[in-house]
């Protein structure tokens, strides 16, 4: 095999123009759903004359399974939804938990009521699934619900206030049902104290024989708390951009200032004036003018390396050899369907060799740079060299299919670049390859692995530009 790197050429640019449509079709697809568009989908796109059709691609993609499946990834990142350590919220705690989450995005619930059904949430964690919020921590204690439910959703890493006493009621107790646990509130808990102050002066009165959560969520919650709405603009942001207009997006400290202040009031405002809702936020991101530019260093789209479920995904949908993935928990041992994605996992626990070399996320903590988007040496071995990638390569039966179905090497050369990179063949590089057979005198099945290959290889196929 040989090796043949795709430059950004776009790197050279000193303008943020708007990106062509090729680009614009797999920056989207890989953003909003972690997966490629399929090879008829891009060509549907190219053609289409619709001057909206980047609208109603958004529109679409937003609404649809991986959209939404991709999205509850994110959340779950945060959420830290793991069957084992340190979360052990068990396979059936993961599914409940994940499913309420599908339902929270299937449905648009807006950002305000999806957080406070997560923080008022109590009962069974089977049949509540959201009370698998609170079963989630090592540490059960009322100061630790109250430091983290600060990070998610106010960005505060350092929070100082009384504020903890409002979820000092919590308990749990087991059932007789296998892993069953019920989160509940000692409801006649003595209240400690009448009024509490948090660090925006606000007082909150406790009640006693009453949800002392009410009152926090309600103030934590409420359109008037602006930082509770830009933690999460920000964090749309991060998840689009790879870097957040306060960046890191849950450290929200006096030292580290949003790098676009009138950007983040903006979509701030935008957030609010849709009364919280989250799909609408997404789409005005994706219709901006950031989004749409040309990728460059400066002034333009800055390009991310692919998370790491996103990369074995690609790989697995080009080649068409998918890999296996399996629960290492028992009671019950759980084997996943074939052709599951890595991104449709669910649980941390489950995992795989090379979902571990290209960085997946453990789900220990709720910090959104526990994700490591870097690329290193040996992942690029492992790209170059691994004898199973080859292995792959050669037993595609997606390659097989092209090969059977085209009648040239320029046919197979537009073929397989539609499929990893979303484009048709450029004249240069069909003339590349016609020189590179003619030269190897190799066969044309074998050009064609090793056109799959280089692309595989390339930075246009490793990275989101």
């Amino acid at each position: 095999m040989f090796i043949v790197c795709l430059l950004f050429s776009a790197m050279q640019a000193t303008a943020s123009d708007r990106c062509t449509d090729e680009v614009f079709l797999r920056r989207a697809y890989l953003t909003v759903t972690g997966a490629l568009p399929t090879p008829n989908q891009c060509v549907e796109f190219l053609d289409e004359s619709n001057p909206n059709k980047r609208e109603v691609l958004i529109d679409q993609l937003l609404e649809s399974e991986l959209g939404l499946k991709y999205m509850q990834m994110r959340w779950g990142d945060i959420l830290r939804i793991k069957s084992e350590f340190p979360s052990n919220l068990w396979p059936n705690g993961v599914q409940a938990y994940n499913r309420w989450i599908y339902e929270q995005l299937l449905h648009n619930v807006p950002y305000d009521k999806m957080v406070r059904g997560l923080l008022l949430s109590s009962g069974s964690n089977f049949r509540a699934p959201a009370a698998n919020f609170y079963r989630g921590f090592q540490s059960r204690s009322a100061k630790n619900f109250y430091a983290n439910i600060n990070l998610l959703f106010l960005g505060n890493r350092n929070c100082t206030d009384n504020g903890h006493i409002c979820f000092s009621q919590i308990k749990f107790k087991s059932t007789k049902e296998w892993k069953e646990e019920i989160v509940y509130l000692d409801i006649h808990k003595k209240v400690p104290y009448q009024d509490i102050e948090l660090e925006d002066y606000t007082i909150l009165k406790l009640r006693a024989d009453s949800d002392w959560r009410e009152g926090y969520v309600s103030w934590l919650t409420s359109s008037k708390n602006r930082r509770f709405a830009e933690v999460m603009v920000n964090r749309m942001w991060y998840w689009v951009f790879g870097r957040g207009i306060v960046h890191e997006p849950d450290d929200w400290s006096a030292s580290n200032k949003p790098s676009d202040p009138e950007l983040l009031g903006e979509l701030t405002d935008y957030f609010l004036e849709h009364n919280f809702d989250m799909r609408a936020l997404m789409k005005k991101i994706l219709l901006s003018e950031q989004f749409n530019a040309k990728m460059a260093p400066e002034g333009g789209y800055v390009p991310q390396r692919l998370p790491a479920e996103v990369i074995v995904d690609a790989i697995a949908s080009v080649t068409g050899v998918w890999s296996t993935y399996s629960s290492r928990v028992p009671e019950p041992f759980t084997f996943y369907p074939p052709r599951t994605r890595a991104t449709h996992l669910g649980d941390a626990t489950v995992s795989s060799s090379e979902l571990e070399l290209f960085g997946k996320v453990s789900r220990d903590v709720s910090l959104e740079s526990q994700r490591n988007n870097t690329i290193t040496s040996r992942q690029l071995l492992y790209l170059m060299n691994s004898s199973v990638l080859e292995r792959r390569i050669r037993k595609s039966p997606v390659l097989q299919r092209i090969y059977v179905n085209s009648g040239s090497l320029e046919q197979i050369a537009d073929k397989i670049t539609l499929l990893t990179l979303s484009r048709r063949a450029t004249a240069a590089e069909k003339e590349l390859y016609k020189e590179y057979m003619e030269q190897t005198e190799l066969p044309l099945m074998d050009v064609a692995i090793d056109i799959m290959w280089m692309q595989i290889n390339s930075n246009e196929f490793l990275y989101n530009h």
